[in-house]
């Protein structure tokens, strides 16, 4: 869809030789991740993307439980790989470009992103990892142009820091103790849009001649979200109608957006089509005549239970934490007992954190609005 325009996708979400299908959205990803728990034993990888899988050509059942090293072979510089233990001793965001090996023997130029990530008493709780697939010529390239892929990390980092903290959290505990199948359908939308933000501002990041932009165009990356989450959910006959006006936010700002939407496309994929298997999603990106940007989002379907006022009632990151952990049988991350569940505590955290306020209404169908005021580009909150 260009700026400004509308794009309806029918037939499962992606037909009719439009690319934006799961696997046309990650295959056009450079930007794998892949998630590591060093409290357990040889830090295995907990979690693993779609883009992963397309990269590495290791499906995420044979990559999850083993440390990262299968990755490497014959062709992979063992001062590069003394590099990456020194990274993970250091305890700070670092990158490393080396050659890794996918599953079928056929080497890559992998220039991994590594981050370690906190709880909120400081201690590590994990390493969430980008593998990102690039040319000779393209690491030359930044090598003349001397661009720190460091100083991109930490900036990438800080954008989502709160939200990555939380994701990573969620995967370790799924690690640990079995979580429903809903749960961690959830939590693959969450990594799936971080890592299209993080492939989006790459490529901004290029096309300005390195660094990271100030500003990115908002409506490419919504679009990218959308169809992800629409993948993953595989509802074959719900329609998806995007419309995104011109327009262009800060990174925070632009970040927060694209989660959102993914809060809101799980809601409504999970609740709106009860008894049903058709529908049509609306997402809406307008700017109004006052400065306002209003993302919306709306569906044709059963609308809210009776007394439902989502996401309101929401508590906090680490009470959701606890919750996961109590009980007994599968860990369940949503709503219970008439809460706002885990994407409630999501929306009201990153509504906040960009000024934003979020209305729900709940007629023929569900519309959720987020309304970010003139000026209100975010506070830079992480």
């Amino acid at each position: 869809m260009r700026e400004g325009g509308r794009r309806d996708i029918g037939g499962g979400g992606f037909g009719g030789g439009n690319d934006v299908s799961l696997a046309g959205v990650m295959a056009g990803s450079r930007v794998a991740v892949c998630v590591t728990d060093p409290t357990a034993a040889d830090n295995p990888i907990t979690y693993v993307n779609a883009a992963f899988e397309t990269l590495t050509l290791y499906p995420r059942d044979e990559a999850v439980g083993h440390n990262c090293r299968f990755l490497q072979g014959e062709a992979t510089d063992p001062a590069d790989v003394a590099e990456i233990r020194a990274g993970l001793d250091c305890g700070e965001d670092f990158v490393v470009t080396l050659t890794n090996h996918r599953a079928d023997g056929s080497t890559f130029r992998n220039q991994l992103f590594v981050s370690p990530v906190h709880d909120e008493t400081g201690a590590l709780t994990g390493y969430f990892g980008l593998l990102r697939h690039v040319d000779a010529e393209e690491a030359a390239l930044r090598e003349r142009r001397a661009i720190s892929q460091e100083t991109m990390l930490k900036e990438l980092q800080h954008r989502v820091k709160n939200h990555l903290a939380m994701v990573v959290s969620m995967i370790r505990l799924q690690s640990r103790r079995e979580i429903s199948a809903a749960s961690f359908d959830d939590l693959s939308h969450r990594v799936e849009a971080l890592s299209l933000f993080y492939d989006e501002l790459f490529n901004a990041g290029e096309e300005a001649g390195g660094g990271v932009p100030e500003v990115v165009t908002v409506g490419p990356y919504l679009e990218r979200v959308a169809a992800a989450v629409t993948g993953i959910e595989g509802r074959a006959r719900v329609r998806l109608d995007i419309a995104c006006d011109e327009v262009l936010l800060p990174l925070d700002t632009t970040a927060r957006l694209g989660l959102l939407l993914s809060e809101f496309l799980t809601n409504a994929f999970k609740h709106a089509f009860v008894g049903r298997d058709a529908g049509v999603v609306a997402i809406r990106l307008t700017r109004r005549d006052d400065g306002a940007v209003v993302l919306s989002v709306s569906d044709d379907g059963v609308g809210l239970p009776v007394g439902s006022d989502w996401p309101a009632g929401a508590v906090s990151i680490s009470e959701q934490h606890a919750r996961s952990e109590a009980g007994d049988g599968a860990r369940e991350t949503g709503g219970r007992d008439g809460d706002a569940g885990l994407g409630g505590t999501i929306v009201d955290g990153l509504a906040r954190s960009i000024g934003a306020e979020v209305r729900v209404v709940s007629d023929a169908g569900t519309r959720f609005e987020v309304e970010i005021p003139a000026g209100g580009a975010g506070d830079d909150a992480g």
